[in-house]
C-alpha cells in the first residue's frame, strides 16, 4: 500500500469528531457533578473528626486540670479557657467580647499548660461568629472565631466579663455568679468561685466546652447567618461539637424551638440532653 494513504487513513481514524468531542465534554461535567459534592463531603467530614479530636484533648485537659486542683473546674470567661490572644481587645465595644472575654493572653490562660499546643482551640470548620446582628465591626465580619477570641470554643462556665450571666446560654454553671440555675438558684456561689466536678449528677449530659454556634441559638441566628452553620447546611437546625463532662464527644443538633427537647436556652432537666 501506498505510504501516502496508510498516514491518511490512520490520521483519519485517531481524530475525533465533533460530536464525539461534545459527548466527552458532557460525560465530564456529569460525573464533576457526582464527584465535587462528594469530595466536599468527605472534606467535611474529616473536619468534623479533627474538631471532635480537638475537644477531646480539652476535655482530657480539664479533667488533669481538676486533678491537680482538688476536683475543681477552671475559673475561666468562656471564650479564654486556652487557646491564643483574640483580636479583640479588652475595652472592645463589641457585645460578645465585652460578656464573654477574648483579649486573655495565652499564658494567663488555665488550660493552656495542659494541651501540647493553643492551636488545639482552633476548629478546622470554624467560619467566624454567627451573631450576625452584632456586626458592628469590620474586623469581626471577616474573621474567624478563633482569630476574633483565640478560641473556636466555648467554656460552660457560667462566667462573664460583665459581671453576670443575664441569659442562661443553656448550661448550668460552672462558675459562681449572680444568677445560675437548680441547685445554685437560692445560694449563688460567691463571683470567681468555681464547682467541683461532683457537683453535676449526670456526667454524659453535661457539656463542658462546645463549638461557638452551640451557644448562639437563635432563630435568626439559624435562618439568617451562614456563619452558624460550621458543619452543614442546615436552615432548620443548628449542628455542633460538643464535650461532655464525662470526656465524650458528640455532633449534636441543637436548636431552642425544636420539638424533640426544650433546647439549650432552657433550665436544665433529665429531658434535656444538656442537662
Amino acid at each position: 500500500m501506498h505510504p501516502t494513504k496508510t498516514l491518511k487513513r490512520l490520521s483519519t481514524n485517531s481524530g475525533f469528531t465533533l460530536v464525539e468531542c461534545l459527548i466527552g465534554i458532557a460525560i465530564i461535567i456529569a460525573l464533576s457533578g457526582l464527584l465535587f459534592p462528594a469530595a466536599r463531603n468527605t472534606m467535611a467530614s474529616a473536619n468534623r473528626a479533627r474538631c471532635q479530636s480537638n475537644l477531646r484533648q480539652i476535655a482530657a485537659a480539664v479533667m488533669n486540670y481538676t486533678a491537680d486542683h482538688d476536683g475543681v473546674m477552671p475559673v475561666a470567661a468562656p471564650h479564654e479557657l486556652g487557646g491564643a490572644q483574640g483580636r479583640v481587645s479588652p475595652n472592645d465595644p463589641w457585645l460578645p467580647a465585652r460578656m464573654f472575654g477574648g483579649a486573655l493572653p495565652p499564658e494567663r490562660r488555665p488550660l493552656n499548660a495542659y494541651v501540647d499546643s493553643v492551636k488545639v482551640f482552633r476548629s478546622p470548620c470554624d467560619r467566624g461568629e454567627p451573631l450576625w446582628w452584632f456586626d458592628t465591626a469590620s474586623y469581626q465580619k471577616t474573621s474567624t472565631c478563633y482569630e476574633l477570641y483565640g478560641s473556636s470554643y466555648f467554656y460552660a462556665s457560667g462566667f462573664n466579663r460583665m459581671g453576670g450571666v443575664m441569659a442562661p446560654m443553656g448550661i448550668a454553671k460552672f462558675v459562681g455568679t449572680e444568677f445560675s440555675h437548680e441547685n445554685f438558684v437560692g445560694a449563688p456561689l460567691p463571683l470567681g468561685q468555681a464547682v467541683r466536678v461532683a457537683v453535676y449528677p449526670a456526667a454524659s449530659k453535661k457539656i463542658i466546652v462546645g463549638s461557638i454556634p452551640i451557644h448562639r441559638t437563635m432563630s435568626g441566628v439559624v435562618a439568617l447567618s451562614e456563619r452558624a452553620q460550621w458543619y452543614k447546611d442546615d436552615p432548620d437546625h443548628l449542628w455542633a461539637n460538643a464535650a461532655f463532662l464525662d470526656g465524650h464527644v458528640e455532633f449534636v443538633r441543637v436548636f431552642p424551638y425544636d420539638q424533640e427537647y426544650p433546647g439549650v436556652s432552657t433550665t436544665p432537666d433529665e429531658r434535656n440532653p444538656y442537662f
